[in-house]
């Protein structure tokens, strides 16, 4: 089960990168996405405590979903 602790399904990514467009818009730096992202998992259960290389990792993920 460990795992599986900080990780988002695909519909979650989608989910996550729609809140963001809805809230800042489409034409966030990258900098600016990352620290949107981060503060949206802060009120993500276990998402808060999530190690910096992990984080890191997803939020490349969701930045290709966002800037693609």
């Amino acid at each position: 089960m460990r795992s599986q602790m900080h990780t988002l399904t695909k519909h979650q990514q989608t989910e996550l990168v729609s809140i963001i467009n809805g809230d800042f818009g489409s034409h966030l730096e990258f900098d600016d996405f990352a620290e949107a992202v981060l503060g949206m998992f802060e009120n993500i259960p276990g998402f808060e405590t999530i190690s910096q290389s992990k984080s890191t990792r997803i939020v490349k993920q969701l930045w290709r979903k966002y800037h693609g």
